[in-house]
């Protein structure tokens, strides 16, 4: 029984603590002026640039990590993955959604999911929108929250909305699928693209890159995923395979995210 508690006890103080993270986080990013926000100041592990608040925000997580000795090994964007000793690994974009951070379009976010090996293991997502303070968090198993209130997907009527990644680099397909949804909305981050599903604000989300070497990191997606399945949506590939990889910086995917089953025959 006891040993039973400690497990409950752990899980709880673990959700508590990647929270304080996500919110250190945010404090630390937005106190950064804009004007410095998008400063090249090094290059990541995945291959591209550091900018100056993703250097901050990765700093904050390590330093968090250490103080509060967080028994869990850290994949991220910056740092790649660090080996702390653990069979745990936290899965964090310090900041989804760099490029309108940069820009000063306000819609970004920290993104931290725990795991172990892959997708379909993640036993814990938290999302926080950096600019509202919305709160999104999902456990294994147990619901999908807004701001501790549970949401689900909502049933495809009239009226869908898409989500959508745009612009040059876009698959052809993406503009196809863009003509069977009444509104389409490409915001850039896609942790709350996901959720924005996960909670009835949008049907699907759709990002399917020219060059698939160019798709999403696990990073990106690993809370998201596990919000938007706990809510009643599910994701998949482009190709309607559900949507599966290793917590690795390696990998890249597209992806398509619906609320239902529906909303996925109609995008096939």
């Amino acid at each position: 029984m006891d040993s039973f508690l400690n497990i409950i006890n752990h899980h709880q103080m673990m959700n508590q603590e990647l929270l304080d993270m996500a919110k250190l986080v945010t404090k630390k990013v937005l106190a950064v002026p804009q004007k410095d926000r998008g400063k090249q100041v090094a290059m990541g592990a995945d291959g591209t640039p550091t900018s100056y608040i993703d250097k901050v925000a990765e700093d904050a997580i390590l330093e968090f990590m250490d103080q509060k000795n967080i028994q869990a090994n850290l994949l991220s964007e910056e740092a790649g993955f660090i080996d702390r000793g653990f069979d745990q690994v936290l899965v964090i974009d310090p900041v989804d959604g760099t490029y309108n951070a940069v820009r000063g379009i306000p819609f970004f976010s920290i993104s931290i999911a725990r795991g172990r090996k892959t997708l379909a293991d993640i036993e814990e997502g938290i999302v926080l929108n950096m600019v509202s303070g919305d709160v999104y968090h999902a456990e294994k198993g147990k619901g999908a929250f807004l701001n501790e209130q549970p949401i689900h997907t909502r049933e495809p009527e009239n009226g869908m909305v898409l989500m959508a990644y745009m612009g040059s680099s876009a698959s052809p397909r993406t503009y196809e699928l863009a003509q069977k949804f009444r509104r389409v909305r490409a915001l850039g981050a896609a942790s709350l693209d996901l959720c924005a599903v996960a909670a009835g604000a949008a049907d699907a989300y759709y990002m399917e890159h020219l060059d698939s070497e160019q798709g999403l990191r696990i990073m990106d997606i690993a809370a998201g995923v596990l919000i938007l399945r706990e809510a009643g949506g599910e994701s998949y590939t482009p190709k309607g395979k559900i949507l599966d990889m290793p917590l690795s910086l390696e990998l890249r995917k597209n992806i398509m995210a619906v609320n239902s089953d529906k909303v996925l025959e109609m995008m096939k």
